[in-house]
């Protein structure tokens, strides 16, 4: 596994974590599990994993959060494949299996998420695989890049931030590198590293509470961040009036 982080989507060090990606829940799979995946950029507000292996979900094989890109690459799912749930069976052990032998078209495509989803078309058609995708919205369990970033969708920042109302987790896609990912948590109050982790050592780089700090007062922050540049010029759009 590459040790540097992705300088940004589709790179190749971006599909050699791809690749990770596939084999660890293929593993997992084969030894009798059922799976929840999720990308290292995604942040619980509360267990999902009761809703996910509740009564009211037991139809679905697997389950996902909604990517918000509508490209026809993606469609109709249009499933994202940083946060997701995988329900053990003879026929996911064999999805999986399938997609591990991909690699050419993730390659291709500088994304596995593409093959994932023309994967996920021909199971439903070819063996019955039940798909259940959660999608964008103020009522959505599994938030995404796509709520942060688009104004119009993000009204469900305010709520989480005004009223304390909070989904079950958030996924950070549709964000450019790593770095950005971290200002966005840090105004967000999701980020509990120092800010020197050159001078401590593991637990001794976390605090107890939130390592707030604003960057940009056009995206979403627990705090008014209106002294702050903007970030997506020229639109100018405030969130915080």
């Amino acid at each position: 596994l590459p040790e540097e982080a992705a300088r940004q989507y589709g790179d190749g060090i971006f599909l050699k974590m791809m690749m990770a990606k596939v084999i660890c829940v293929d593993f997992a799979l084969a030894s009798g599990y059922n799976v929840l995946f999720q990308d290292a950029d995604v942040v619980w507000f509360k267990d999902p994993l009761p809703f996910l292996e509740s009564e009211e979900l037991q139809e679905w094989d697997m389950i996902f959060e909604d990517d918000g890109s509508r490209q026809t690459r993606f469609r109709p799912y249009s499933a994202n494949s940083g946060f997701y749930f995988v329900r053990n069976s003879v026929l996911t052990q064999f999805y999986f299996s399938m997609l591990l032998r991909m690699g050419d078209a993730m390659a291709v495509e500088g994304s596995h998420q593409t093959a994932l989803v023309t994967l996920l078309n021909e199971f439903a058609s070819w063996k019955g695989l039940r798909t259940k995708v959660f999608h964008i919205g103020l009522d959505n369990p599994f938030p995404g890049g796509v709520e942060y970033h688009r104004r119009g969708v993000y009204d469900l920042f305010f709520r989480m931030f005004k009223n304390n109302t909070y989904p079950y987790i958030y996924h950070m896609c549709w964000t450019l590198n790593m770095n950005d990912k971290v200002k966005y948590y840090q105004q967000m109050g999701e980020w509990f590293l120092k800010n020197d982790t050159n001078s401590c050592l593991g637990l001794d780089c976390c605090m107890d509470k939130p390592n707030i700090i604003c960057h940009f007062q056009d995206k979403p922050s627990i705090i008014p961040c209106l002294d702050s540049p903007f970030k997506d010029e020229p639109r100018r759009v405030k969130f915080w009036n």
